[in-house]
């Protein structure tokens, strides 16, 4: 072989090496993005989760075994940059799309598991197939001697899953905190696109440019990637709750769902329902054995104190269960609402009935689901919606956003409200606060003085005399346990929003604006 062969060789090397780096990076972070699509319309549980890996995996293996095939029949560097091409050009293609084959999925698929499936096969396969094609067809222009098989195939493969990875934690960690999806999206498949002409154009160019040239841009595309009248009673079995109350203090239960890892735990008359996540204690919710409408926590406390909001009160929503400690306490004492709690994890629906008594009725129900999912699906409007979701320390992303409180709007009644519950002291708390003042004309916030500030948004706006007048007269109707005018009496007057940003679907990092707080402690 003479020197300007070696150095040819050497030249499409680098190029499919590289390429193949880039490739890998694409795959992985529009992986990561796909989340960021279904989540606000199938939900953020493991059904979402699992149908991007299981997409991601069917569009590589047929990618592997047609790369292979075609690599055979058209072995060229100019048809392995047509395969990248193709796949950058849809990825490039899917913020158009996207939000209408998403909304018209949604309203065509009832079942959150079949929806999620299709709508990531409708928006990764293609593209992924295509990429995925790369590795067996770059192992088929770089091998020359079959002595040599296993070292290139390991090089290719081997690359190609590094690129994956800073595509995986490069996404996660720094794009998506600096970035809207949209131009993740439209930046890799700019990068895909550069990557696929520079192999076409390789060995055309190899004859007059350094290779090195070459590679310089292809590591300019992926560095862009890189960096009924029940009675008040019926609503809580007290047999569950006394039972409960002759066992020793200490771990009464540890159940593993789909979603989270519960312990419920007894200490003297409490019993406590919380999730570990990461290795952090979340309590949920808290429970007096002996009386049946105490409310041991300040959060749930100050949570009821939102029914002084709306107009009226027929229709309340409720996203989060926990221990169903809200909802059973606001159906004791309103014997004529009625109240949908919806939870994403039917075994914490379980637990609470099991654990802490809680019984269904005719105007108290209990559905397990994604909370926005139910509404996108919900056709009835409600007076209230109380959030109170936590997936670890914050909420779920879709439940903070812009789009999902216009979605709250459409829910509501003209004179409805919507209160959140949210962890003071943080950037997400200060982003959530001013994305609620942009669809909201009216927000007030109560801190309950342990760490979480309950945000209220009305349609209309509210003044404070008449939320104190109107407190105080369904305390008089329906005499609360804890007072609704001491409640509604101590809001927060101001909060500078200066250091946040309204968050969107396209761009709502909660999981990095949230921090850890001083209230949670380590499992040890």
């Amino acid at each position: 072989m003479t020197d300007r062969s070696r150095r040819g060789a050497s030249a499409i090397a680098l190029i499919v090496y590289v390429a193949a780096f880039v490739v890998g990076t694409i795959v992985m972070s529009f992986e990561m993005l796909g989340s960021r699509y279904l989540n606000p319309y199938f939900g953020s549980g493991i059904y979402t989760w699992a149908s991007l890996i299981s997409t991601v995996l069917a569009a590589l293996c047929v990618g592997y075994f047609l790369g292979g095939w075609l690599a055979d029949r058209a072995p060229s560097l100019t048809m392995l940059g047509l395969t990248v091409i193709i796949g950058s050009i849809y990825i490039l293609l899917v913020p158009v799309f996207a939000e209408p084959m998403l909304e018209m999925l949604l309203a065509g698929i009832d079942d959150v598991r079949t929806g999620s499936l299709v709508a990531s096969m409708a928006i990764l396969f293609f593209p992924v197939t295509f990429l995925g094609m790369y590795s067996p067809f770059g192992i088929r222009l770089l091998l020359r001697d079959p002595k040599h098989s296993g070292r290139v195939s390991g090089t290719v493969y081997g690359i190609n899953t590094f690129g994956s990875i800073v595509g995986t934690l490069g996404t996660t960690f720094f794009l998506i905190p600096m970035m809207g999806s949209r131009a993740i999206t439209i930046t890799a498949g700019l990068a895909g696109i550069a990557s696929g002409l520079a192999l076409m154009a390789g060995q055309r160019l190899m004859r007059a440019v350094p290779a090195a040239l070459l590679a310089g841009a292809l590591a300019t595309g992926s560095a862009a990637l890189s960096p009924g009248t029940a009675s008040a009673e019926d609503l809580v079995d007290m047999s569950v709750r006394e039972k409960l109350l002759t066992r020793k203090d200490g771990q009464i239960d540890h159940i593993e769902t789909t979603y989270n890892d519960i312990f419920i735990t007894k200490d003297r008359s409490e019993l406590h329902m919380a999730f570990q996540l990461k290795g952090w204690d979340y309590t949920q919710s808290t429970i007096n054995l002996k009386d049946a409408d105490d409310l041991p926590i300040a959060v749930a406390r100050q949570m009821t104190m939102a029914v002084a909001y709306p107009a009226e009160l027929n229709r309340i929503l409720m996203i989060g269960l926990g221990g169903g400690t809200i909802s059973t306490y606001l159906g004791r004492h309103i014997p004529d609402v009625t109240i949908d709690t919806v939870e994403i994890d039917p075994g914490v629906i379980t637990a609470a009935k099991k654990y802490f008594g809680i019984r269904e009725s005719e105007r108290i129900r209990y559905l397990d689901g994604d909370g926005r999912v139910f509404l996108n699906r919900n056709k009835r409007p409600f007076d209230l919606i109380l959030c109170d979701a936590f997936h670890g320390g914050y909420i779920p992303f879709h439940l903070l956003t812009r789009e999902f409180f216009r979605l709250v709007k459409r829910n509501l009644t003209p004179d409805g409200a919507v209160a959140v519950n949210i962890h003071d002291g943080t950037k997400l708390y200060v982003s959530t606060i001013m994305t609620m003042r942009a669809e909201f004309p009216s927000v007030h916030l109560y801190p309950t003085g342990e760490g979480e500030v309950i945000a209220i948004g009305t349609l209309k706006p509210r003044e404070r005399d008449w939320v104190v007048a109107r407190a105080a007269a369904l305390q008089e109707k329906y005499k609360f346990r804890f007072p609704l005018p001491d409640l509604v009496a101590k809001p927060l007057d101001k909060l500078d929003t200066a250091q946040g940003v309204i968050l969107t679907d396209d761009f709502a990092p909660a999981d990095l604006y949230n921090a850890l707080r001083s209230s949670q402690r380590k499992k040890k």
